[in-house]
């Protein structure tokens, strides 16, 4: 896994005012994080590509993911007004999907492809005549 690091903070404990050459006064130095340290994040890698087809549809949509990275893969389908539609999608091959759409009404439809492991999330707009 790729990381990226950024560095949090770090605490001074007093600034030193000087007057000609000479230390007058110290006043404390406060900060919010305590701890010096790198915070790694996780990178997503976008090696996967996913295609989905025919666009615009009349049955079903296959949707292809090359390249997968994948391991746990879930489909939400929302409608273009945002009511969310209970699908099933049907694994016809390791990285490939099917969803029927006869008993669907006619418009466009937003797909979320999700993989919880991996942190994937895709949406994909396509159109069901």
């Amino acid at each position: 896994m790729k990381t990226k690091g950024v560095i949090l903070g770090l605490i001074l404990s007093s600034v030193v005012f000087v007057s000609r050459g000479q230390s007058t006064d110290s006043a404390p130095v406060y900060a919010s994080n305590s701890e010096t340290g790198l915070y790694q994040e996780p990178v997503l890698q976008l090696d996967n590509q996913i295609d989905i087809y025919p666009n615009p549809s009349v049955e079903f949509v296959i949707i292809n993911i090359k390249n997968s990275t994948l391991r746990d893969v879930s489909f939400q389908l929302h409608s273009v007004i945002g009511n969310t539609v209970t699908v099933e999608a049907e694994k016809i091959a390791k990285d490939r999907f099917k969803i029927d759409l006869r008993t669907f009404s006619s418009g466009y439809y937003f797909l979320i492809i999700e993989d919880e492991l991996s942190q994937f999330k895709q949406a994909h707009k396509f159109l069901k005549k």
